[in-house]
């Protein structure tokens, strides 16, 4: 017997279905992401998401999937298939395009801040990362502007470097 993946999902099977067939829909990461962590045959994932909406959206999926630990397989396992399917579908000359995202120079300001007061604290990317109980390359991400840290992650940093959060309009 099969196991289902989306057993924990308080919904039917229809209703996943429904999601999944449309990335927009706002559910569609959140049932993705589950379903690309459990399942590890690209036949049963591929009932639920067309190929197309599967490139599209991998980055994101996999950013979800790897805020999970015990889904470290997931991504490795998944990317590989992701890079066999862009290419069949670059074959059949269909084009798969991930925009890059626009960098907010607020954001770009606040990394900056991050970085200097982590080098005035002494702290490598790599020790903030532990304290943090994050991977280096978030730190990095985050420091360089590629990443869209939320206040929660803001107010770790800030605990961690000892300094108070403080978030201002003008």
């Amino acid at each position: 017997m099969k196991k289902n993946w989306f057993w924990d999902i308080p919904v039917g099977e229809e209703k996943i279905k429904e999601a999944l067939s449309n990335g927009e829909h706002p559910k569609f990461l959140i049932y993705a992401a589950k379903l690309f962590s459990r399942v590890r045959e690209a036949k049963e994932a591929f009932c639920y998401v067309d190929k197309i909406t599967f490139c599209k959206k991998w980055p994101a999926i996999k950013k979800l999937i790897r805020k999970d630990a015990w889904n470290s397989d997931a991504p490795k396992f998944w990317q590989t298939i992701y890079e066999t399917v862009k290419d069949g579908l670059r074959a059949e000359g269909i084009k798969i395009r991930v925009g890059k995202k626009r960098i907010l120079s607020e954001c770009l300001v606040v990394a900056e801040q991050i970085k200097i007061i982590r080098k005035e604290k002494g702290y490598t990317q790599k020790e903030l990362a532990d304290k943090m109980n994050v991977i280096q390359q978030y730190i990095s991400a985050i420091e360089s502007g590629r990443e869209n840290f939320s206040v929660e992650t803001l107010a770790a940093i800030a605990g961690v470097l000892d300094k108070k959060l403080t978030v201002r309009f003008e």
